[in-house]
Formats: structure tokens, sequence, C-alpha cells
């Protein structure tokens, strides 16, 4: 890397890790898997509801992973996809707090599927995206140290914001106490929207991008459109699964899936029993933001070392969390929202220990120009997965108890550790990933 290319990657990690910590306190603060959840079960609206919303983010990142990868293929200025966006999930927002405050039950339903499908679908473009971009701007170690330490800075930011906001307006009624801290989130979108327009992306990236595209395009019906499309996705995935470094990836990658959904439904056990505490959000998003803190060193540490023990760790935590709740049920082990509370600082490690080593696990063993490819590819089986298994989860949920759902999670994750051990280890290198 020449000295031009050293400097450029030292002002994009700087950016980066600016935009990547407030991003990190937007998710925290807005978390739709804990926020709506939990909003939509104090709102009344049934617990089928509250767990489908799980499969509509799901549909909705298959949607997204399905038609959305040759458009990240073929961006040019990928840091203004990143903006437009961070902007979506601010607006999306914006719109569900407004229904909730405004609108009828039935309206509140409607607003939360529509935020539901936005956040999946921007948040997922964002992942195929992010995958090309980060590859492009950062070399593997300037990687590590940026996921690592965004949630570090995030989670004591995110933290000390929700504890202001719960201090200061303590006395005020439950939902006035929700909306200010989803509004903080929405403040650090928007922000985090300008700030990553700072990053410089590569000029030889660029103009390869650029040859391709403006190739010439025939207009098509839409249904032409979408059969092309599916054959396209239907070809790269025949093709990947080939390889045998995807193949590897796949397994692993579909296994770590229910680490993902075991916060949603945990959050819905937790909302069910304290809904109308002063402490019920306010206590989750401080957790789940004091997790983050604990997350940056702790998957730092082991990450730089073993991307596979950090997804074999994390398994067995979210494992370890469910259990903890499930006993809880039974035998009380404290009063308030504090079980709950540590269950979500548990699973809440865990997801962001699986979600940024199998990204970096994915970097470190993919082929430069199966990245973007392999990353939404392996998206659109995960999420068809994913819609299937949270459709199920939410109706045992509704028909008997959520408690039901988490113990089949917690039992899935213990299988999920085994299958990461046994994984292959990754290759490390400190070489930018495009070079």
């Amino acid at each position: 890397m020449n000295t031009s290319n050293a400097s450029q990657e030292r002002h994009n990690l700087s950016i980066l890790t600016g935009q990547g910590t407030l991003s990190t306190i937007a998710w925290t603060m807005a978390n739709p898997s804990i926020v709506l959840t939990y909003i939509a079960i104090s709102l009344d609206l049934p617990v089928l509801l509250a767990g489908l919303l799980v499969t509509f983010s799901q549909a909705a990142r298959l949607f997204t992973a399905t038609f959305g990868t040759p458009v990240a293929e073929r961006r040019i200025q990928k840091k203004r996809d990143l903006a437009i966006t961070d902007m979506a999930l601010a607006f999306s927002f914006i719109v569900a707090l407004t229904a909730a405050a405004f609108g009828t039950q039935t309206i509140v339903a409607i607003s939360f599927i529509l935020c539901i499908l936005i956040v999946g679908a921007a948040s997922e473009y964002q992942a195929i995206i992010t995958a090309g971009f980060y590859g492009n701007v950062l070399n593997s170690n300037s990687r590590n140290i940026l996921m690592y330490s965004v949630m570090t800075l995030g989670g004591i930011l995110a933290s000390g914001l929700a504890w202001w906001a719960h201090r200061a307006f303590f006395h005020d009624p439950p939902f006035e106490r929700h909306v200010v801290l989803v509004s903080i989130g929405v403040v650090c979108f928007v922000v985090a929207s300008i700030v990553i327009l700072l990053v410089r992306e590569y000029t030889i990236r660029s103009e390869q991008e650029d040859h391709h595209g403006h190739q010439p395009h025939q207009r098509r019906s839409f249904i032409a459109i979408v059969e092309t499309q599916l054959r396209d996705v239907y070809d790269k995935f025949s093709l990947l699964l080939t390889m045998e470094w995807f193949r590897s990836y796949l397994r692993i990658r579909l296994a770590l899936l229910t680490v993902e959904l075991s916060v949603p439904f945990y959050a819905i056990l937790a909302a069910l029993s304290h809904h109308e505490s002063p402490k019920g959000l306010a206590a989750l998003i401080i957790s789940s933001a004091t997790a983050l803190i604990v997350s940056g060193p702790l998957w730092g540490a082991i990450g730089t070392k073993s991307t596979r023990l950090v997804m074999v760790l994390g398994a067995m935590m979210a494992a370890s969390a469910g259990l903890l709740l499930i006993v809880d049920h039974f035998i009380q082990l404290a009063s308030a929202p504090y079980i709950h509370a540590v269950a979500l600082f548990l699973v809440t490690i865990a997801v962001r220990g699986v979600t940024t080593a199998r990204y970096l696990y994915f970097i470190d063993i993919a082929p430069e120009k199966y990245v973007v490819t392999g990353i939404g590819v392996s998206k659109v089986a995960v999420r068809i997965v994913g819609i299937g298994l949270s459709f199920v989860l939410a109706s045992v949920a509704h028909i008997q108890h959520v408690l039901w759902a988490i113990l089949a999670l917690a039992l899935i994750n213990g299988v999920t550790a085994i299958l990461a051990m046994r994984a292959p280890e990754a290759p490390r290198n400190g070489e930018t990933a495009n070079a």
C-alpha cells in the first residue's frame, strides 16, 4: 500500500469510526427487535403480531437480498446509498412513533408492519453494500479495529444517553419515555447519514464500477425483470455451491440464524412481564447498550485470534440466556425486569459477536470477486429459512406461550455452538481485500 492510500485509509478509518459509533447508538436506542416488539405489546397488540414482525422483517430482507444485490454490485458511490438508507431508517421510525401516538390500533399495526418492512429492507441493503464498501476502503486489520471499537464507543454513549433519558423523563407516562429513547436513535441515524459522505472511496474501484454501471439497458416488463433476477440468483447460488469455502460459510450462517431470532422473542417475554413498569424498556436498552461496551473489547480480543471461537461462544451465550429466562419463569430469581435485562445483556453480546464475526469470517475466506455476490446469495437462503422459522415461532408464542419458542431457540443455539466449533478457521492477513 503506497503512502497516498495509507493516508486515505487512516482518514477513512477515523470517519467510519465516528459514523459507526453513531450508527451503533441509533440501532441500540431504536432496535426494532426490542423497541417495536416492546411497544407493540405495551399497546395491547396481539402477541402473534409482535412475533410476526420478525417474519415481515425476514421477508423484506429476502426481497432486498434477491433484488438488491445486483444493484449494490453496480453502485459507484456506495457511501451515498448508505446515507440514503440511514435516512430511510430514521423516516420509518418517525412514521411508527407518529402512528403509535395518534392512530387507532389498526393504524398502529399497519404502521409497525410498514416500519419493519422499511427497516428490514434498508438494513439488509446496508449489510450487502457494506461488505464491498469496507473491503474497498479498509484493509483486514483496519476492518477488525473498526468493527469492534465502534461497539465499545457506541455502547458507552448509548448507555449514557439511555440513562439520562430514563432519569430526566422518569415521571412521564411510559409511552412518552419510549418516544424519547427512539427519538435519540432517529437523530443519530440522520447524523450518521451525513458523516458517511466524508469517506473517500478508491478511484480504481469506482472506475471499474463506472464502466459496468453505464452499460445500455433495455426496457423490460416487471415480470421479465423478476424472472431474470430469480434465474440469476439461482445460477449464482448453484455456482457458489460448487465451492467448498461457500458451502462451509453457508452451513455456519444458517446455524447462526437462531442467535439473531432470539432477541425479539426474549423482548416479547420481557414486555409481557414488565410493559407497565417505569423501568421496562429503558432497562432493556441500557442492558443492551452495556452489552456493547463489553462486546467491543471481549470479541475484539478473541476475534483478532479466531472468528470461529467468537461464533462458538456467542451461540453458547444465546442458549444460556434463553435457559435463564425459562428458569426465572418457574422460579422467580429476582423482582422487576432485572433477569430479563440480564438475559438481553447476554444475548446482545452474543448477537454482536456472531454478526460481526460471521461478516469478518466471510470477507477473510471469500475471493474478492465473490464478496458482494456471496453475501447477497447467502442472505437469500438464510432469509427463506428465517421466514419459515420465525413464522413457526410466532405461531407457537401466540397459541401456546412465548416460553416454548424461547426453549426451542435455546436448544438450537446449543447445537449451533457445536456446529460452529467444527467449522474451518479463516485465514487472516493485513492486506486490503481488493489489493
